[in-house]
């Protein structure tokens, strides 16, 4: 890395050998040095005074969480719920919505997996939309 990316910050010599001798008797932080310590204290003080944003990953508001015999759940982070959308009687429902027509149908109608399962049984499904029910 460049130099000039790190600048030199001087602090008490008692207060370093301190976190230095904790570090030394506490392997199990996962701290190799006090720069790893220091960097991380100073991180974490930033994101609490705001200064800085924490950059964790943004997760998705509809994520596809599993598939049963005659239904996928799909979690809805916006509305935390879980919501099951079923695949019987040539009809497809959402449970959580008590619809036919809602995000989580569209969600699940637009999943590989869900296609290809229902393809095998007769339904066509295009752009998220049930074109053909199984007969």
């Amino acid at each position: 890395m460049p130099i000039d990316r790190f600048r030199g910050l001087s602090l008490q010599r008692e207060l370093l050998d301190k976190i230095e001798e904790y570090i030394n008797n506490h392997p199990e932080t996962g701290y190799k040095s006090l720069a790893d310590f220091v960097t991380d204290a100073v991180r974490e003080k930033c994101i609490e005074l705001k200064i800085l944003v924490p950059t964790s990953p943004k997760l998705p508001t509809l994520e596809h969480f599993n598939v049963n015999q005659d239904h996928v759940t799909v979690i809805d982070r916006a509305k935390k719920i879980f919501a099951d959308v079923y695949f019987r009687n040539k009809r497809v429902f959402c449970q959580s919505c008590t619809s036919e027509n809602c995000e989580h149908v569209e969600y699940a109608l637009n999943l590989p997996k869900i296609q290809k399962i229902l393809s095998k049984k007769g339904w066509a499904i295009e752009e998220g939309k049930i074109i053909k029910k199984p007969y």
